[in-house]
């Protein structure tokens, strides 16, 4: 009977790595499908609850307003109805309801690109929107100018604000609802010392000498003055005292309701009987940080001179909207988070109510 060779070393390495990745392959098949069968499981499980409509009941106009809607390659794209299940019944039962929608860069090709944006702001418009505020933070002007000027073309001039290539674009949209008219403008804070200066803005320039003869133009010519800011300030849940500021002085020049846009919620203050909601957060997000995935409804109900307002939180989970039920402490930080002395919250239909 013949010895077995003995295996050199080079021979011996060769063999444990055939084996190894004998095993490896057998660990990432087992891997694979656990992954699958858990993500399956979670999209199954996963239940979302309706916002509820506010104020409907009620005479008088009836608005809603959202925050930041991303609808880029990261969000599923299959069931867009499906995926604002949640806030759908309150923009249908709107008099008028509005969001701000992040144009993405989709793909190297111009073309293609600004097709999938203006998919986007179609189907917003078929969910219900009567208006939209652009904002850019990835493509260059010309594609900017393509996308609105399309969107123009197929939804009318004002469905869309922030259609800006320069700091004096002074777009700006008027809608009759109810008797009442309501304009709607956007602005970013170019100056901030968060805000690229070469960014490709969307919207008109937060400059005192722009924004106070433009609003008290438009609160002259119209009953309700609704203002976008894009404030351009990253991840910070506390209102910067330049914030502050501007989001008063934008009241004192004839705003009834100030929006802001930043990436997380922040407070809501009640000044001169304007409301100014600092940060709605994001209604869509393809953010990691979990507070990057949440936001608030706001419903407003106008009776006269007397204002009502629902302030739902809502959030993101997996790939659908839906109202966030907190626990007990979280429902504390968000309290504390929205609240501020000018305000009056009482705890009301899973959010809070207040008037002014």
């Amino acid at each position: 009977m013949s010895k077995k060779n003995k295996l050199n070393l080079e021979e011996r390495i060769l063999r444990n790595s055939k084996n190894q990745k004998k095993h490896n392959s057998f660990l990432m098949i087992f891997v694979t499908v656990i992954a699958i069968a858990l993500l399956v499981f979670f999209m199954l499980t996963t239940k979302t609850e309706d916002v509820n409509v506010f104020g409907k009941e009620d005479k008088g106009l009836h608005m809603t307003y959202l925050g930041n809607i991303t609808l880029n390659d990261n969000i599923r794209q299959n069931d867009l109805k499906n995926i604002f299940s949640a806030v759908s019944n309150i923009i249908k039962e709107s008099d008028y309801s509005t969001a701000s929608l992040n144009v993405n860069n989709f793909a190297k090709d111009p073309q293609r690109n600004i097709t999938k944006n203006i998919r986007n702001i179609a189907f917003l418009d078929q969910l219900g929107f009567s208006n939209i505020n652009l904002t850019n933070n990835s493509v260059d002007l010309e594609q900017i100018k393509q996308i609105t000027k399309q969107a123009d073309e197929k939804h009318g001039y004002n469905f869309t604000t922030g259609n800006g290539s320069n700091s004096l674009n002074s777009k700006v949209s008027q809608k009759t609802v109810n008797g009442k008219t309501i304009a709607t403008v956007s602005f970013t804070d170019v100056s901030s010392k968060y805000m690229d200066p070469r960014k490709a803005t969307t919207s008109i320039a937060l400059e005192p000498k722009i924004f106070m003869p433009l609003i008290q133009k438009l609160k002259k010519d119209n009953d309700i003055v609704v203002v976008n800011v894009d404030w351009g300030i990253p991840d910070e849940p506390n209102v910067t005292n330049r914030q502050k500021q501007y989001g008063r002085a934008l009241v004192d020049a004839g705003a009834d309701v100030v929006l802001g846009h930043n990436t997380v919620v922040q407070k809501i203050e009640n000044y001169k009987n304007a409301s100014i909601f600092y940060s709605l957060g994001n209604v869509s997000s393809d953010k990691f940080l979990s507070e990057n995935k949440k936001g608030i409804a706001v419903q407003h109900t106008i009776e006269g001179d007397k204002s009502k307002f629902l302030i739902t939180p809502i959030r993101m989970t997996g790939d659908q909207v839906t109202k966030d039920n907190m626990n007990i402490i979280e429902k504390q930080k968000f309290y504390n988070r929205i609240s501020s002395p000018s305000v009056n919250l009482k705890e009301s239909n899973g959010g809070y109510i207040y008037e002014n």
